[in-house]
Parts: structure tokens; C-alpha cells; sequence
């Protein structure tokens, strides 16, 4: 009797990559994942991505290629390129890819009529939309536990990808400066687009703009339409990845920003999701 599993991958990209990633850009380098030990067929790969300004990804410019590879003698894959920049992994790489995929936008992202997000899937059955026909299998002992092996999964912009395709910039924007180092943990000076339609309650959000870069504001606690409320209690963080630590107080938030000895951030800097794509992949086994 066929066993079926879901693993869902969901890759960090940074603030200052998020926009106009067009065709054969790299959206996101290797993510790893773990599987069980042995060959795996994937039968579905669903990807939910954030949408542009408050709407979802334009559907004629978001194709989206997954490339999969495993580790050789315990070594991972290496770089696929500088993210937001054509893809460009020399040739050893290669030799660690084990299986792609491709999604189509034009028959497939928000078909399903949400309008501020995009959802597609290979086996959705929408025209241009592959089903993958591929076995996965990692390299022997890989995995984290026993029983277990590593996979990478890279994301690259596909070739129905035109000029400014894939997009997560959110319009969210500073409209003043804003001194970190005496803020209570709420940003309430911003403009452009909704903060509910652009972020949801556990998103990481960095701030970027012409003197910031990638600043980190932290993970959102509470939301609506103009304000966001960051977490500083040291709990356990609702990061999907887990890779993010809540501060401890308000003085380690205003600390962990980076933004500086003066904590500013200027007018008109944008926020960013740094986790806008998740991925569900569906195997058979």
C-alpha cells in the first residue's frame, strides 16, 4: 500500500532581493529539507506566495522553476548565485542536482481568486502546470536523524518571468523618519498599502531603503490597517523557519534592529516579509 508524506520548505529572501526578479533569476538559493530514507516520489509541489503592493503576483510573469539536489560524501551543493541576479552556479554543481519542476503562472497563480496572495501547484491540472515525474533520493546517512536524509530545493524565476516578474515588494512605507531607540516596539508611521494585506501576524519583517539595508524590525504580534506591534517578550518564536530569537525586552528590540548607533530609519523605507514563499511538497513512497 502507497505511503504519501507533505514536507513544507519555507526559504529566507532577503529585503533587498524581493523585487523584480525576472526570468532566470535566482528567487532563493538552496533550502535544506529532510526526507525519510530512501526514494521518494513527489506528486505535488503547492507554492503560496505573497503577493505585490496588496495583490497577488502578476499571473502572465511569475513562472517558477524548483530545482532539487542532495549532498555528495556528505558535502552540500554549492551557491546556485547571488539572489535577484541571473542564475549563475558553476558546473559542480551539477553534479548534486537530482530533479526540477516548473510551475506556470499563466494557468495557475491566483486562479483561485484570492487577491492579495497567489497560490499554484503542479498538480492542480491548470494549463502550462507540470505534475513532476521525478524519485528523490538523498545521500545515505544526510539526514539529522536516523531514518532521515537532506534534500536542497533552490527556486529560480522561470521563463514566463517578464521584466519586474516576480515581486514581493509590499508598498508598505515609513512616511517619516523613525528613531528605533525610543519606540515602544510599534511602528505607526507608515503609508502606501494596508499593513493587513501585505503581513500577517507572525511574519519576520525587514525594513530596506536607500541608506538601510535589510534591517531587521522583528516578528509582528498584532496588526491593522496602519500599525504593527513587534514581539520582545523572549518567547518562542511563531517563525515558520524557527530560525528567528525573540528578543528578551524592549531594550534587546530596540538593540537587534541593526539599524544603527541612532536607530533610524527614514522616510519612505519599505517593509518586507522576509518569508513571502511557501512551498508544500507532496511525495508517495
Amino acid at each position: 500500500m502507497a505511503k504519501y508524506f507533505t514536507v513544507e520548505v519555507i526559504p529566507t529572501i532577503a529585503a533587498s532581493t524581493q523585487v523584480e526578479n525576472s526570468a532566470d533569476d535566482l528567487l532563493f538559493d538552496w533550502t535544506s529539507f529532510q526526507v525519510p530514507r530512501g526514494p521518494n516520489k513527489l506528486i505535488s509541489a503547492t507554492v503560496v506566495m505573497r503577493g505585490t503592493n496588496g495583490s497577488d503576483q502578476d499571473t502572465g510573469k511569475a513562472d517558477l522553476d524548483l530545482v532539487f539536489a542532495k549532498t555528495i560524501k556528505g558535502v552540500a551543493p554549492g551557491t546556485l548565485g547571488t539572489p535577484n541576479l541571473t542564475i549563475n552556479a558553476k558546473p559542480g554543481v551539477s553534479n548534486h542536482i537530482i530533479g526540477m519542476t516548473h510551475i506556470d503562472a499563466s494557468g495557475d497563480y491566483g486562479a483561485a481568486g484570492f487577491d492579495h496572495f497567489s497560490v499554484g501547484s503542479t498538480g492542480s491540472g491548470a494549463a502550462g502546470s507540470l505534475i513532476p515525474t521525478c524519485v528523490l533520493q538523498g545521500e545515505l546517512s544526510s539526514g539529522d536523524n536516523v531514518g532521515f536524509d537532506t534534500l536542497y530545493l533552490g527556486g529560480v524565476a522561470g521563463n514566463g518571468a517578464g521584466s519586474g516578474g516576480i515581486d514581493f515588494g509590499t508598498g508598505v512605507l515609513l512616511d517619516d523618519d523613525v528613531d528605533i531607540s525610543g519606540s515602544n516596539g510599534t511602528i505607526t508611521t507608515l503609508d502606501g498599502t494596508a499593513c493587513d494585506v501585505a503581513f500577517a501576524v507572525g511574519d519576520i519583517i525587514h525594513v530596506n531603503g536607500t541608506s538601510t539595508t535589510d534591517i531587521i524590525l522583528g516578528e509582528v504580534i498584532s496588526i491593522d490597517t496602519n500599525n504593527i506591534e513587534f514581539r520582545h517578550d523572549g518567547g518562542t518564536t511563531d517563525d515558520p523557519t524557527g530560525s528567528y530569537v525573540v528578543p528578551a525586552d524592549l531594550a534587546a528590540w530596540r538593540i537587534q534592529n541593526g539599524a544603527g548607533a541612532a536607530g533610524d530609519l527614514a522616510n519612505n523605507d519599505e517593509l518586507f516579509n522576509i518569508h513571502p514563499i511557501k512551498i508544500i511538497l507532496s511525495f508517495e513512497r
